[in-house]
């Protein structure tokens, strides 16, 4: 890790608390230049930069290292006082994965060192994804003309809806599905509906399309918490597998009396099944996909999903989770600076407050206004100390 801090007691102190941590290997520099020739000479799983950096700031260090393609996916928190929160915000629009504000303690810099670099390491596995793909010549092929820039176009949208439209859509583009859900985990173990597609039924629910979600969440667990490993989407995203099933009507161990309601109360055929959880770098699933009814291009009859396919979506869905999670955390980072703002704002102002209200003058002021309402004072006085006119 580097450590760009211009005071010495403050880069001391950083450092004393990153070499606690066994793995850690740190370096530092004390200016913004010296920072840039190290990086560019050594390669750095993270980089700590304060804003207040002597000759060129943390700012235009920040955009030094953005402009150079071989740096600019270097990890860098940044860090800075409370009156300058509106430059943490401008780096964070520059690329900087996170900020800290001083002062803060050992667990809180452990906490944000950490989140960056967990951060560091979806971004590799995403490019593990993009560039390590299976040695066979057919899959190969259609995983870099199709499913690779597919991953790009899913890490580079910054609107929610359109993400998730775009991984349902994508991924029943691919299979040839006729229908397809997109559910996502709550912190209540429920697998909450947030996109639903139908091409036959004309049936789109959710996303971009400003029409709400008909269907309630699935229960992962009942009241007992016994796993809920009957309905096929919970299956999977309790056990982590995917599932695939030629055909709901005949298939066992999985109860589809939800979908055969469906059926009759549309006149629907939900036949094949692919289901896939979206699975973190931790093997936690935090959604799951679910396509149903492969259709033969050819003459459009309802097939089952092939294998090949399958491994096509499971390569797609770790795509989508880490474009899914890096959204979410950049989205929880603007959160915080927004709360930090208003917190540091309401302190500004309860401090201004009270440096007027102790003053001599305040105070003479008070007095009058007291004695004006209980008539105690006399035609000529002034418990203010001044003239009728004096400020």
């Amino acid at each position: 890790m580097l450590v760009v801090e211009g005071n010495a007691d403050s880069r001391n102190t950083l450092i004393r608390y990153l070499n606690d941590e066994d793995h850690c290997r740190v370096s530092s520099a004390d200016n913004g230049l010296q920072a840039l020739a190290k990086i560019a000479r050594e390669k750095f799983d993270l980089v700590l930069l304060d804003l207040d950096l002597p000759g060129m700031d943390g700012y235009q260090v920040l955009k030094n290292l953005k402009a150079d393609a071989t740096l600019k996916m270097t990890p860098v928190v940044v860090m800075a006082t409370g009156d300058k929160l509106d430059g943490a915000a401008q780096c964070l629009e520059a690329g900087a994965d996170d900020f800290l504000i001083w002062p803060f303690n050992k667990p809180m810099l452990h906490s944000r060192v950490d989140a960056a670099l967990e951060k560091k390491r979806l971004q590799n596995l995403e490019t593990y994804y993009l560039t390590h793909v299976h040695k066979e010549k057919e899959r190969a092929e259609k995983l870099l003309n199709v499913v690779i820039p597919v991953g790009v176009a899913l890490s580079s949208e910054k609107d929610f809806d359109k993400l998730l439209e775009m991984i349902l859509l994508e991924g029943k583009g691919l299979c040839n599905a006729d229908a397809g859900s997109l559910y996502l985990r709550t912190d209540e173990d429920e697998l909450k509906f947030v996109m639903v597609h139908n091409d036959t039924l004309k049936m789109a629910q959710g996303g971009t399309t400003g029409n709400p979600i008909q269907f309630k969440s699935l229960q992962m667990y009942n009241e007992a918490r016994e796993a809920n490993h009957h309905n096929v989407a919970t299956h999977s995203a309790l056990s982590g597998e995917s599932v695939n099933i030629a055909d709901a009507y005949q298939a066992e161990g999985f109860d589809f009396s939800g979908t055969k309601l469906f059926d009759r109360n549309t006149g629907y055929l939900s036949k094949s099944f692919l289901t896939i959880p979206l699975k973190n770098n931790y093997s936690r699933v935090i959604g799951v996909l679910q396509l149903i009814n492969a259709k033969d291009p050819e003459t459009g009859a309802v097939i089952p999903f092939e294998l090949e396919l399958q491994q096509m979506i499971e390569s797609l869905s770790a795509l989508a989770t880490v474009a899914l999670e890096v959204y979410i955390r950049e989205q929880g980072l603007r959160k915080q600076i927004e709360q930090l703002k208003i917190e540091i704002d309401t302190g500004r102002k309860a401090k201004q407050v009270a440096e007027i209200t102790e003053t001599d003058y305040f105070k003479g002021l008070q007095e009058r206004a007291r004695k004006l309402r209980s008539g105690d004072v006399s035609q000529g006085g002034d418990a203010g100390g001044g003239s009728p006119g004096s400020p």
